[in-house]
Parts: C-alpha cells; structure tokens; sequence
C-alpha cells in the first residue's frame, strides 16, 4: 500500500537501533526487525488460523528476546570511534584528502547575479542536510554530537564525518570509523533490515506497488508490519519548502527569462515531486553564466536497487568562449549513437541529441555532490522521458578537474607509468577524455522490455547498474575517441596521450574503493584488459606499460558485452560481470601502496562562499 505519511519508526527494526547495536546485539535486533516481514508474510499462509497462531507466537518470542538482550546501545549523542579506529588513524585518513581552494571567476559579475549565487548557495546547504538524511536517519544527530564532543579524536571524526558525509568510509568498502555498525545497503531510502529479496517478495505479491516502490522520488518505510511509500515532499517537507523559498527568491532576482524558469519549476518540484517540467527547463538554460544544478538526481547511495534519487546541488559559472570550443561534439552525438559497437537493433537513434556542453567553474557543492570523492563532470538529468525529447547535459567542472589533474593524476602517472611515460601526461587529452565520458552517457540503450513494460536500464539492472553504467560510459567515450580521430578531429599523439591518461585514471579511481562505482568500473577494465594483454607489468621501470593496439581492441569488446548486456536488461549477466572483474586484481591492489603518498581526492576549500560576504558592502 503506498501513501503518504510521516516519516515512520514504528514496527521493524528502526534506523537507530541498528545503528546503534554491536556484536550479538546485531544479530539478535534483525530478528525483530525481520519479525514486521515475516508477520506479512504469514499471514498469507493459507492453512488454520491457529497456525498462523503459532507462528506469530515464535516470532514474537524471537523479537521481545531481541530487544530485552539489546539494552546497552551507544548513543548517537554520544558517539565513539569503531573498533580498531584511533585518532591517529582518523588522522591518516583525513589526510588522503589534500585541502583544494576552489575558485572561480567573479569580476564583472551583476548585483543581481551576485544575489542569485547567494540564494543558491543557501539553498545548497539545505540538500546537504535532506541528503544526510537520506545517508541515515542519525547523521545529523552524529554530526552535531561529534562537533559538541570534548573528546580528543572528536574534531578529526567531525572532519572527515564531513567529508565522507556520514560514518561509513566511502573509500574504505563503507566500513564505519564510529560505533555505528555496518551501513544498511538501501542507506536511510529504506527500513535498514530491509534486504532486496523482501523488497521482491513484497512487490510480487503486491504488484499494485511497484511503480511507487521504485520510483526515483520516495522513501520506504513500515508502519504497523505494512511497507508504505512516501514521497520526498512529505518525508523532507520541512527542508524542502525552505529550499524551495530560496529558490523563488533567486528567480525573482535573476534577470534571464531561462534560468527564472529553471528556478520557479524547480521550487515547484520540491513540492509536487515531479521534476520533469523543470529538468526541461535545466536542458533549456542559455545566455547567463549562472549554470545551478540542484535537487535529486544520482541514485549511487541507494545499493539496494539503484533506484532512489539523492539530493546534491552544484552551483557553477559557465565559461562562454570554452564552452564554444566544444559545440562541434553536439553535432556528432547521432553520429557517435551510429557508430557504438552493437547490434543496430539497439541502437537508441530515437532519442535526443540535443546535449548541450557547458565547460564551468565550481562555486559550491552540497549533498551526494559533495560526499567523499569530488565529481570532475557530469552528465544529467537521469530522466529517460527528458533524454528522449532533448538529450542529456554535459557539464565539465574545469577548476575542480584542474586540481585533480596536478595533485593527484600527475603523480599517480609518473608512478604507475614510469617516469619518462607519465611525464608525458596532458591535462587537455585527459579532460577530452573525461568530457567523452560524460558525453558516452548519453549514449546506448535507455529503456529495456521488463515482463512486457518499458522500463529504465537502471531499475532493469538494479544494483549492478551504476558501476556498470561507468564502465560504459569509460569504455564507449575512449571507443568515440578512436571514432572522432578517423574522422579528423584528433591527431594519434592526443589519441595516444590520452589512452595513457585513462590508464593512470584507472588507479586513481580504483583508490575510491571497490564498493564506490567508478571504483569498481576501474576494476572491471583493468581486469578485462589484463586478461588480453592489453596491460603488463614492466620490471625494467617497476610500472605498468600499455599495448595501445591491444588496449583498443579489448575497450570495443568491453563496450559491446556491456552495451549488450543493458540493451537486453540482462540481470542475470551484469551481477557475472560484475562477479568475474568487479574485484580489484592482484596485480593493481600489489602495487597501491606505491601510491600512499598521493592524495586520494581533494578537500574543496569553496573561495567565492568566502568572498560572498563582502559582496554586501560593494566588493
């Protein structure tokens, strides 16, 4: 039954005591938490009442034994560090992330942009707090205990609690550093004993559910042993309509007729729960530097089913003349469709390809945006309806990309490719690289026939589809790579620098963990490439070498089983996939000490917040 309602903790297990059990105390409070779905579920059973009776009887026994055994719980008002995490360790840790001012471009900037900016901004923080909600039920009452607590790790358990947007690591195979136990694989989108198996149970004897259960926009929750859905706009009201204030302040500041429409429509999806007019209106976004994306958009933090939309926002200012630079690729988006290395029976030449290209300068970031590593790029909306009609849009973080390529990419390169190869790393070979990529995800199979309905690729793969979308999106961009150079648009020196470039990538995004998708993408093509000898190990350099040639031929191959696997909604062949190559191989988790000394990502230091507050008195 889906309606709307408050935010529920009656019935199962509920968010904060299964974040606050330990040990036995665990094991025994799933019971009771599985005693709310097992209720449902025999209360089918077709045989005497007094079964059922029965049943309930040892359930119930099951569940107040639970919960009389689970009185000592740490308390999120009290946190503590996880067993076998020091301050010393927090230490270590928050030091893989190397502090990054992040500037951009302000002179000559109107007044009312300047207001603008600054509503977003505000309105930015309000995601970040609907998406630590979204991460947990507790993170906020985690968060404020650990910046009220005297303890002498607290302040770096606040800071890298900051960083990683919650107590689970994000680069650690989400391993908690405070007391909290193991992070539920549906986050806070779902009753955290909830296992996707009940969640298929439930839907196929209560298939009147399915399209409310997985939809992008709402949370699950029990109420009384009943799954119920509740739409964002109930369950984060509160926040939602403080947001959508913001925005309607910056709208009626904004002076451009297109970004006043982006903004109301989206003030009005906060309430209304449907994004679709205003993702139209983000597509349709021209002739202002003001480039805002905020609201619900990736679905990486639900592992569940990769079905449930996290709150982020990206506040940027556009660049005019270097976005003009890339307008040739729109051109070739259907060519670049025609050309993917799959059966032409699932190619998607109906849909848009309008994608329009903005090359910007990060202002801010907040919510999924912001959690432990930093995007370079993205590529949005996610809304098939919209990628239908209009296609999707690339927008490329140049100052965020910039950091990373000399902080991290370049001495990742001179490492793992030897010095005289990685010294040879480009900054604008791998950023075409990155920009293909963004671009590859626009292209292939969008909708997939499920039991005779049309429904996204992402809910026909679930689960495995986000580290398999980014492989896709890697394999299918260096393929367009090769497809562009044929046609002149790159010489084989930029081809080549750039093969390099992605080489070294691979280790740089394999560090955000095997269970973080770009991580594991990483994996699976460094496996599937060092299967065929398209990278080997050189002793004479003690670092990886690339056969270009080979490394061409397995990346085609990649992006067709992939391609294939997507268009036929093959659940089944994406968790083999995964399963074969989703592993780090010994090879590349031998050499990733050789790398400690590299940051694994950068701390965003946002230098426009800060300049921000003299813009009231004229400066």
């Amino acid at each position: 039954m889906a309606r709307v309602g408050t935010q529920d903790r009656v019935g199962s297990l509920g968010p904060s005591a299964h974040y606050r059990t330990r040990g036995a105390c665990t094991m025994l409070a799933h019971v009771t938490g599985r005693w709310q779905g097992l209720r449902d579920n025999v209360s089918a059973l077709s045989e005497k009442t007094t079964m059922r009776a029965h049943a309930y009887g040892i359930l119930g026994l099951a569940a107040v034994f639970a919960s009389g055994a689970c009185e000592n719980r740490s308390d999120p008002d009290d946190p503590s560090l996880a067993a076998g995490v020091t301050a010393e360790d927090l230490e270590a840790r928050l030091a893989r992330f190397a502090p990054a001012e992040i500037d951009a471009p302000t002179a000559g900037l109107e007044s009312w942009e300047k207001v603008v900016l600054e509503r977003l901004v505000r309105a930015s923080d309000v995601m970040h707090e609907i998406f630590l909600r979204q991460v947990s039920a507790e993170a906020p009452a985690m968060r404020s205990a650990l910046h009220r607590s005297g303890a002498p790790w607290a302040e770096n358990a606040a800071e890298y609690f900051d960083v990683m947007a919650g107590p689970w690591d994000r680069i650690d195979q989400n391993r908690p550093f405070l007391d909290v136990g193991p992070k539920p694989a549906g986050a806070g989108f779902y009753p955290a004993d909830l296992t996707a198996g009940d969640l298929d149970s439930w839907l196929q004897r209560h298939p009147e559910d399915r399209e409310a259960f997985t939809g992008y926009f709402s949370v699950l929750r029990r109420e009384h042993g009943t799954l119920i859905s509740i739409p964002y706009s109930a369950a984060y009201g509160e926040e939602l309509a403080r947001a959508a204030a913001l925005l309607r302040e910056a709208a009626a500041a904004s002076r451009n007729p297109t970004l006043t429409r982006y903004l109301e429509s989206r003030a009005a999806a906060f309430t209304s729960d449907d994004y679709l007019a205003s993702d139209m209106a983000w597509m349709d976004i021209e002739g202002t530097r003001i480039e805002p994306t905020i609201g619900p958009y990736e679905v990486y933090e639900d592992g569940l089913r990769g079905a449930k939309a996290a709150f982020e926002s990206f506040v940027a200012l556009a660049d005019p003349a270097a976005t003009a630079e890339l307008d040739g690729l729109k051109s070739r988006m259907r060519f670049l469709e025609e050309t993917l290395p799959v059966e032409d029976r699932h190619k998607n030449l109906e849909r848009g390809f309008e994608s329009p290209i903005r090359v910007v300068d990060l202002v801010y970031s907040a919510g999924d945006a912001r959690a432990g590593v930093q995007a370079i790029a993205f590529n949005l909306p996610n809304d098939e309806r919209v990628r239908r009609e209009k296609g999707s849009k690339k927008v490329m973080l140049r100052n965020v990309a910039r950091a990373k390529f000399e902080r991290i990419l370049t001495p990742i390169a001179r490492i793992a490719l030897g010095e005289v190869a990685g010294a040879g790393i480009r900054f604008e070979p791998w950023f075409t690289g990155v920009l293909l990529h963004e671009l590859a995800h626009g292209l292939g199979p969008g909708f997939v026939s499920v039991d005779g309905a049309d429904v996204p690729v992402n809910q026909a793969l679930r689960e495995h589809h986000s580290s398999l979308e980014e492989a896709k999106a890697d394999a299918v961009g260096l393929h367009a790579l090769g497809v562009l150079a044929a046609e002149g648009l790159y010489d084989d020196a930029f081809v080549r620098a750039a093969y390099r470039a992605h080489l070294a990538d691979l280790f740089r995004s394999v560090r955000f963990g095997a269970e973080e998708a770009h991580g594991q993408a990483a994996a699976i093509q460094f496996g599937w490439a060092w299967e065929r000898g398209a990278i080997q190990f050189n002793e004479e350099f003690g670092g990886f070498a690339l056969d270009q040639d080979a490394y061409v031929e397995a990346n085609r191959d990649l992006a067709a089983v992939i391609l294939e696997i997507q268009a036929e909604g093959d659940y089944e062949a994406a968790g083999a996939l995964r399963e074969r190559f989703g592993a780090v191989r010994p090879e590349m988790e031998d050499f990733l000490p050789r790398l400690e000394a590299v940051p694994v990502d950068i701390r965003p230091v946002y230098t426009v917040v800060d300049r921000m507050a003299g813009w009231g008195q004229g400066r």
